[in-house]
């Protein structure tokens, strides 16, 4: 049976989250000023009244986990509101199976991660501290190389973390990523991590916290899990003592986990936006328009609500991407 959210335990969700998302640190510049002085802000005035995509025919991809889901139908829902007809391919490999559908022209706009751009599809060795500056250089380059068109980015950051349940971080004095590079190094045969099967083997991933903070993770010690069940196994300690995180996942809040300060900034920033085959946006302006509208209000706490509302409370990605553009006041 479907389950829908009502509007009082969305809000409570939010304000809980948002006290969690602000405790854990995140990244401080990443969340103000995300889009140009210019970018609509969210709320208040429906997406019909504001567009009409009518005749405009759109294929979208979105990858392959909670967050992409939400966000492929957020798409989906708001241009359907202009208008549109939209085709919402979903469940496409990661890390780059909806850029690669993107670019042989299977889909014509996919949310994608201003990181994952940077280091993996431009080749960059080397990330942009500054997120503004990374999502700039993101939108110039693979305009001129590729021919996509990037919107502006939601101010939520999603980048990768690592994470240990709250008791065995407490036990051993963990409260950082330097800490836990301490304790690799000192207790290998306790350094157990869950990690997806592209963690270990991405330019973006393990590899640049072993960079940054000098140590390499015994490979005997790592266990290749599903994504999604790495967060309880990480909880249980049942194989894992560390788990690999996305830091807008709201299991980390509901499961109680520790998750580590990243001192050195080595997991790099990975905004959100959504790239578009230029031809077709410059023959459809309006679809960035909207998707710019939908993602304006879209911080770390809505973020990690909307993954709470599917991973914790068993909602479907539909359902959660419906109730926020009610609440954001973009249909009704």
């Amino acid at each position: 049976m479907q389950r829908t959210m009502n509007g009082p335990r969305w809000v409570a969700l939010v304000a809980v989250l948002a006290l969690g998302v602000t405790a854990c640190g995140g990244n401080d510049e990443a969340s103000p000023g995300t889009g140009s002085e210019d970018a609509p802000s969210g709320g208040g005035e429906l997406i019909s009244d504001q567009f009409d995509l009518s005749g405009v025919e759109i294929r979208i991809g979105s990858k392959d986990f909670t967050e992409q889901l939400i966000l492929g139908q957020l798409a989906k829902q708001a241009l359907e509101a202009a208008g549109a007809t939209v085709d919402l391919t979903e469940n496409l490999p990661s890390p780059a199976g909806a850029r690669e559908a993107l670019l042989a022209g299977e889909v014509d706009a996919a949310w994608e991660y201003t990181g994952t751009a940077y280091i993996n599809y431009l080749q960059h060795e080397t990330p942009i501290d500054d997120p503004i500056e990374q999502y700039e250089a993101v939108r110039d380059e693979d305009l001129e190389q590729n021919g996509i068109f990037w919107t502006e980015p939601a101010p939520f950051d999603d980048t990768y973390g690592i994470a240990t349940r709250r008791d065995f971080a407490d036990e051993n004095g963990l409260e950082t990523l330097a800490d836990v590079a301490t304790f690799v190094e000192e207790n290998p045969d306790e350094a157990t991590l869950c990690l997806d099967s592209t963690f270990g083997s991405r330019d973006d991933g393990l590899i640049r916290f072993e960079d940054a903070y000098g140590v390499t993770w015994p490979e005997d010690q790592q266990t290749v899990q599903e994504f999604a069940i790495i967060y309880q196994a990480t909880a249980d300690g049942d194989p894992c003592n560390f788990g690999e995180v996305f830091t807008t996942d709201g299991r980390i809040q509901s499961l109680d986990l520790a998750l580590m300060e990243d001192v050195e900034s080595a997991f790099i920033s990975y905004l959100s936006a959504v790239q578009i085959n230029n031809d077709f946006n410059e023959a459809n302006p309006d679809v960035a328009a909207v998707i710019e509208l939908i993602s304006a209000p879209l911080d770390e706490a809505l973020m990690t609500a909307l993954n709470a509302a599917v991973d914790v409370d068993g909602e479907f990605p539909e359902d959660a991407a419906a109730q926020y553009l009610q609440d954001q006041g973009f249909v009704e």
